[in-house]
């Protein structure tokens, strides 16, 4: 049997996630997400051909053989079946690992989604699998059971930073090149509690469609905060760190559950030590990673304190490629 391996990144956010919901983007206009790829990379082996077909989670401790493809998703992979089964060409058998903690906010679902069909279909990263976003959107919708945003397929299928302008039926992406001081400052790292983006996203939206006006109002901050954020990511570290901060407190407007202990003991302890810059949650927040950009000069300094408390960073960077076959 001849396996083929392949990987596909996950995502930071610095700004203007549940912006990208149906029809909040529509209504409100002039929306604006802008995130990046990392190098954490879920890993796919494949196999095309073979008897029967295998789906393997190697972090879930989930092996499942089947005589012919299943027709109802099996428990705990019912995320991959469906994604396979869309594409219409469900591998014989499928192994996935990845890296990230569960709820870590990192898109790693929707990275998963993207490897999935990009992998069953032949594609790898570029236009033609950003075209079928689309479907992993409403895929999604129907595994959750609630609306579902699409920001976090982009940097999966296209790979770099990223400014998605939500005007049309689609996005409008612009690539972006983040500033090289500001990729010397920006530190992730987990807050040790996953959190569900999916009932975090649906409060939000539930108030926005009947009107809630700090719900609104919220919106309306971070879309202005989104738009500034995709200026300053290629040209100034200092607004990015405070545009960070403000959309943190704008998030925070949506739910006060955003931010978690672990959150509020970093802002503390980096102020009192000076290396605080400025931090948001990574997707819809209550938990999951961080983006913290620290001040010039004390990334080490933060990084130990971070190590200290319990919450070690992440070793990644910003990677220019998205889905891909090794």
């Amino acid at each position: 049997m001849t396996t083929e391996s392949w990987r596909v990144p996950v995502r930071v956010d610095f700004g203007g996630g549940t912006l990208d919901l149906w029809p909040i983007y529509a209504m409100m206009g002039g929306c604006v997400t802008v995130n990046a790829a990392v190098d954490l990379w879920i890993s796919l082996e494949i196999a095309r051909k073979g008897p029967g077909h295998r789906l393997q989670s190697r972090d879930l401790g989930i092996d499942l053989a089947f005589e012919t493809w299943p027709e109802a998703p099996p428990p705990g992979l019912s995320w991959a079946w469906r994604v396979l089964s869309a594409s219409g060409r469900p591998p014989a058998s499928v192994s996935i690992h990845s890296p990230v903690p569960q709820g870590s906010g990192l898109g790693v679902s929707s990275s998963l989604g993207v490897g999935l069909l990009g992998a069953a279909t032949h594609e790898e990263a570029g236009e033609g699998l950003a075209s079928k976003i689309q479907i992993l959107r409403d895929l999604e919708s129907m595994e959750l059971q609630t609306p579902a945003g699409w920001q976090d397929y982009y940097p999966a299928a296209l790979g770099g930073a990223l400014a998605l302008h939500w005007d049309g039926p689609a996005p409008r992406w612009e690539r972006l090149e983040p500033h090289p001081d500001l990729l010397a400052d920006l530190v992730v790292f987990y807050t040790g509690k996953p959190h569900h983006s999916g009932l975090t996203n649906w409060e939000a939206y539930k108030r926005f469609i009947e009107g809630d006006a700090r719900t609104r109002q919220s919106l309306a901050d971070i879309r202005e905060i989104a738009r500034a954020m995709a200026q300053a990511l290629p040209s100034d570290p200092a607004a990015v760190a405070e545009l960070l901060e403000r959309e943190g407190r704008a998030r925070v407007g949506l739910s006060p559950a955003v931010e978690t202990d672990a959150m509020r003991a970093v802002r503390d302890r980096g102020r009192r030590e000076g290396w605080y810059g400025g931090m948001k949650p990574c997707g819809a927040g209550g938990g999951g990673c961080c983006l913290l950009v620290v001040k010039d000069g004390r990334r080490q300094t933060a990084e130990a304190a971070l190590g200290d408390m319990g919450l070690p960073p992440l070793a990644l960077q910003i990677t220019p490629k998205g889905l891909h076959r090794l």
